[in-house]
């Protein structure tokens, strides 16, 4: 073997390998190993489902292109994922054709992994086995013969270690020397379909071959110290406490973590904004580049920490085992609502904003089960929200009451959790096809500890990812709500720059108003409506704009804002614009309508439909306003102003 891997070390032939195997068998980690971290995530045109894709690192010699594949249990496929990955396999994808596999394969579990190898030797190339967990092997005393694993196999078998990036040079230079040899006539690819059957057979294959030795106990036997982790965190009591305090932490590094990098961006984006205005002679178009294209650059790019941060921290949950564990425990109270185990991390996220939550999202298997997590992410309180919200309850409860208005945003956050379970059990039964909920099949990995350097790469592919996938359509609706809050158009039908009160974001609030008057609120609210379409922080600047408020610091700013609302009349009258009953159908109507263009377009990214964004916005925002409506008609008719 050595021989034949010397004579094609110089050859220069670029092959098209993918990484299979089953889930958390390594694949990624062996990914980063042969790539150094250098991939980028690829999408074709009909695939909703990401693939990883890089060149092997320039020390192994001739170059590889790898694909990582997701994970598959078995080629009968119940999820868009294992679907896509059974295409590549089988040489039906149209731009992915691969030229040789890499089964990888956890030593620890040889036989269920190795089932569905023979569904990847009988495709006609060729095949190399990598095998990872050495290092759990060994802890429990226990070893695999590698030569003698290779001949019972009838494939090459290479024994690795992602993490440290052991064996991978030697991987590499076994798959050019192997390229040309498909396991045609060889034990893998003589197993039958049937996974039982097929087990049954590996088990017996590795027992004749004396492959396996087995001198001590496996490391996830009862006294191991991930049986005694588990008796803790899968306990029949512990178990959810100890859940919730994890997420709990999670929710609060997402949310608060996160700020410090956020204000920063935000500031560096305005100072680039006011030295380009500076710097630039004052026109229409030093202020379209300073506030239009940087200003939309920077509402994509201050999202970017919270990204970051919960890429981060799933990674770390899913390298260390917890996260599956996680999914294992809150399943059976989500599947009543139609929902899946994996969906808690995409609601939990929903809280600090919705574009990360969507993300996440895609850990979730089944697509019917995804989908419906997607739907209701617009129903979680968004980071977004707290600066408006601030701004409804310190008008709506008297000054000095701050007990009263923490209270208030509690009840809010909490009815947002209730109330989106209610739309999730409702919709599962009503829209979705409701049936029994799919069957969470999971591995439950050892617990491990966390390789940084690995978590940190594969933290940093998914966050760039967000940004190239993102971005894009985030900047065009900034810079396009800018151009209707800065131009108008004149008697001759010429567009002109405008200030606020006359741009063409006021004049569409002005055709709104017979549609805001059921609300209790104006044009002016209704143009504050309309900029929050871009991010719903954008609220509170836009009624300051319309309202006329100066102040030399938010602080200054804001309690200006609230004078004028609280003083704020209809035109030509005496009646208030901003009542008790108005407040709150305002908060009402921010609590249900999606006035989120940037999830709006990530979701039509998600899921490869206009359809679905289209309709979860029409819908949410046409539910905000009719309990709006109503809740602001019902009060009134009780005597509350």
């Amino acid at each position: 073997m050595t021989t034949r891997i010397q004579e094609v070390e110089d050859q220069t032939r670029e092959l098209t390998v993918c990484l299979v195997g089953m889930p958390n068998s390594g694949k990624t980690t062996l990914m980063n190993a042969i790539t150094g971290g250098n991939f980028k995530t690829a999408n074709y045109p009909g695939v909703t489902v990401s693939l990883l894709r890089g060149k092997s690192k320039a020390e192994f010699g001739c170059t590889l292109n790898v694909v990582d594949l997701p994970g598959v249990h078995s080629p009968v496929a119940p999820s868009p994922e294992e679907e896509l990955a059974c295409r590549v396999i089988e040489g039906n994808h149209e731009r992915v054709r691969p030229d040789a596999f890499v089964l990888v394969v956890d030593a620890t579990q040889l036989e269920r992994h190795l089932k569905f190898a023979g569904f990847v030797a009988k495709q006609g190339k060729a095949v190399v086995v990598a095998l990872t967990m050495m290092d759990l092997l060994r802890q429990s005393d226990q070893s695999v013969d590698v030569e003698k694993l290779a001949r019972a196999l009838g494939v090459p078998v290479v024994p690795v270690d992602p993490r440290t990036g052991g064996g991978v040079p030697e991987l590499v230079k076994t798959v050019h020397a192997f390229a040309d040899a498909p396991p045609i006539g060889s034990a893998l690819a003589r197993l039958p379909d049937e996974p039982v059957s097929a087990f049954k057979l590996i088990r017996e294959l590795l027992q004749r071959s004396h492959a396996v030795r087995r001198a001590g106990r496996l490391s996830v036997g009862m006294d191991s110290p991930t049986a005694r982790i588990d008796r803790i965190v899968l306990h029949r009591y512990w178990g959810f406490p100890v859940f919730f305090v994890v997420l709990i932490s999670l929710f609060a590094a997402i949310f608060w973590a996160a700020q410090p990098f956020m204000d920063l961006i935000d500031a560096g984006f305005s100072d680039a904004g006011d030295l380009l205005l500076r710097v630039l002679p004052d026109s229409v178009i030093s202020r379209f580049l300073a506030q239009g294209i940087v200003g939309g650059i920077g509402a994509v790019a201050v999202f970017f920490p919270q990204i970051m941060i919960l890429f981060f921290l799933m990674t770390l949950l899913e390298d260390s085992g917890y996260l599956a564990r996680g999914a294992t425990l809150v399943d059976r109270p989500l599947s009543y609502l139609g929902l899946h185990g994996r969906s808690f991390v995409p609601m939990l996220s929903g809280f600090a904003c919705a574009i990360p939550a969507v993300l996440a999202a895609r850990a979730i298997p089944a697509r019917r089960e995804r989908l419906l997590t997607i739907w209701i992410i617009p129903l979680m309180s968004c980071s977004a929200r707290l600066p408006v919200y601030a701004l409804l309850l310190s008008a709506l409860l008297p000054a000095g009451s701050a007990w009263k208005q923490g209270l208030s945003l509690a009840a809010i956050y909490v009815g947002s959790l209730l109330i989106a379970s209610l739309t999730a059990g409702l919709a599962s039964r009503l829209v979705f096809d409701y049936r029994k909920p799919s069957l969470l099949a999971m591995e439950l990995p050892v617990y491990r500890s966390p390789r940084w350097k690995p978590i940190l790469r594969m933290t940093w592919a998914r966050g760039s990812s967000y940004l190239r996938r993102a971005g894009v359509p985030i900047m065009t609706v900034s810079a396009c709500l800018w151009l209707l809050s800065n131009f108008a158009f004149s008697s001759q039908s010429i567009v002109t720059p405008a200030k606020m009160e006359t741009s063409v974001a006021a004049q569409l609030g002005h055709k709104m108003e017979p549609a805001l008057r059921p609300m209790g609120v104006d044009w002016r609210v209704g143009v504050g409506l309309i900029s929050a379409f871009a991010a719903r922080e954008v609220f509170v600047s836009s009624m300051a704009i319309v309202f006329h408020v100066d102040g030399d610091d938010d602080q200054t700013a804001q309690a200006g804002l609230l004078e004028q609302m609280r003083t704020a009349t209809f035109p030509g009258t005496s009646q208030l614009i901003f009542t008790p009953s108005s407040i709150f159908g305002l908060i009402v109507f921010f609590f249900f309508s999606l006035q989120c263009f940037s999830t709006v377009a990530v979701v039509r990214r998600e899921t490869n439909s206009w359809r679905l964004a289209g309709l979860q916005l029409a819908f949410y925002t046409g539910v905000g306003y009719i309990l709006a409506v109503a809740s602001v008609q019902i009060l009134r008719a009780l005597g509350v102003a």
